[in-house]
């Protein structure tokens, strides 16, 4: 684990954050790749590439497109991986059923990323009307500006919501944990089944023809079986 942890994962949130729909917009910003790249820079990428299918699975079908403000499944990932990392208290508890455990406690903090990045979006609305202004008086020079301090509002909206996520994580667990940590390595099979069928679940639920459900059944009981075989 590096010096600072906590200062690799506010700077990955950052980048994964402007990412999702400011900026960059290479995919960077999914679950399945924000997690384990987090995980990697706290020194444990395979903790976050659970982490980050688990919640590929959940929210596969929600992506922030045109309108659409789904919650910021970016920040939990990366908070939850940090999480999983920083606060795992050791034997006898699996680290998979801990960062498991992480997962269940910072989803619902998902949704606080909703009211930052509707407040950016907000904020953002009125850039477009001082640069229209801009053109008009022929001040070209402010609309770089303009394009920047929009980022900078979803740069902030991301820091802001892994922050909630962080703080919210740290004092659930501390509440948590002692409480559940006997049951914790009792509940870990149940878990390990029951999440990712729940993502399977949510992934259906987004599929609208027949068909289409019969090959993604067929396709997920084939990898499944073959996990089974030779993994």
């Amino acid at each position: 684990m590096p010096d600072y942890p906590y200062l690799m994962a506010f700077t990955a949130s950052l980048i994964a954050g402007l990412d999702r729909t400011a900026v960059f917009q290479l995919m960077i910003s999914r679950p399945i790749v924000a997690a384990p790249m987090t995980g990697c820079l706290l020194g444990d990428a395979a903790t976050g590439l659970l982490i980050g299918a688990l919640l590929e699975l959940l929210w596969l079908g929600r992506i922030p497109v045109g309108a659409s403000v789904p919650p910021d499944d970016t920040q939990v990932a990366i908070g939850c991986t940090c999480l999983a990392i920083t606060q795992y208290p050791g034997a006898p508890i699996p680290l998979a059923a801990f960062s498991i455990l992480c997962l269940l406690v910072t989803l619902p903090f998902g949704k606080v990323g909703e009211f930052f990045d509707r407040v950016a979006r907000r904020l953002n609305s009125r850039l477009w009307m001082r640069a229209d202004h801009a053109i008009e008086q022929g001040r070209y020079s402010c609309l770089t500006w303009l394009h920047l301090q929009g980022a900078c509002h979803f740069g902030l909206a991301s820091i802001a919501t892994f922050s909630v996520i962080l703080l919210g994580g740290l004092v659930s667990l501390r509440l948590l944990v002692p409480l559940l940590s006997s049951d914790l390595v009792a509940m870990f099979p149940w878990l390990r089944l029951a999440v990712p069928l729940i993502g399977v679940s949510a992934c259906l639920c987004t599929v609208n023809f027949r068909p289409s459900i019969w090959v993604y059944s067929s396709s997920f009981l084939v990898v499944y079986g073959l996990l089974q075989i030779f993994g």
